[in-house]
C-alpha cells in the first residue's frame, strides 16, 4: 500500500497520536497521585484515630496506677520490712541449739545450777554454775568442756562442798562459748 498522505500531515497525525499517548499517561499518573493521596489521607486519618484511643487508653491507666499507689506503696513498705526481717533471721540465735550443745556435753552426775545466755555471750568468758556429785564428775565436767568445741578455756573459779543432798558440790567454772555452738 502506498501512502498518499503528504509529509506535513502525516507528521501532525504522529504528532497526534504521540499527544493521545501522553495525556493518557499523564492522566493515568494524575490518577496515581490521587490515589496515593486518598491513601496517605485514610492511612492519616487511621493512625490519628488510633492514636486518640491510645491516648485515651494511656490516660485511664494513668488513672487506675493513681488509685493503686496506696497498694503500691504498701508494696514497697511490706518489701522492705521483709528485707528486714530477714536480715534478722539471718543473724538469730537458737537458744535451744545452744541449751541442746551444752546439755549433750555434761557427763553423768553433773547438773547446770544457772547459765546466763545472750548475744555477747558467745566469745567471750561466761561463768557456769552446776552442781556435781563428787570431785571426779566435777573434772569430768570440766575435761568435757575443754575437750568440746563449742567450749574454749575452761577453767574452775570454785568448787565448794555444801555437804548437802545428791549433788553436794557447787562448781563454778569459767569457759569461752564459740559462735559454733549456735549452728
Amino acid at each position: 500500500m502506498i501512502n498518499l498522505l503528504p509529509p506535513e500531515e502525516k507528521r501532525q497525525l504522529r504528532a497526534a497520536r504521540t499527544n493521545t499517548l501522553l495525556a493518557r499517561y499523564n492522566f493515568i499518573l494524575l490518577a496515581a497521585v490521587a490515589f496515593l493521596g486518598l491513601a496517605v489521607g485514610v492511612v492519616y486519618l487511621y493512625l490519628s484515630t488510633t492514636k486518640a484511643g491510645a491516648d485515651q487508653v494511656v490516660r485511664e491507666n494513668a488513672a487506675e496506677t493513681a488509685q493503686y499507689s496506696g497498694v503500691l506503696t504498701e508494696a514497697q513498705q511490706f518489701r522492705s520490712n521483709l528485707s528486714i526481717a530477714k536480715q534478722i533471721l539471718d543473724r538469730e540465735i537458737s537458744y535451744t541449739t545452744v541449751l541442746i550443745n551444752i546439755a549433750q556435753t555434761m557427763p553423768q552426775g553433773v547438773v547446770l545450777e544457772s547459765l546466763v545466755l545472750d548475744s555477747s555471750t558467745f566469745g567471750t568468758e561466761t561463768t557456769l554454775t552446776a552442781s556435781a556429785q563428787n570431785y571426779e564428775r566435777a573434772l569430768a565436767f570440766k575435761d568435757a568442756l575443754q575437750n568440746s568445741p563449742y567450749f574454749t578455756d575452761a577453767h574452775f573459779e570454785s568448787v565448794d562442798d555444801t555437804g548437802s543432798g545428791s549433788y553436794p558440790l557447787a562448781v563454778n567454772l569459767t569457759v569461752t562459748i564459740s559462735q559454733e555452738i549456735t549452728q
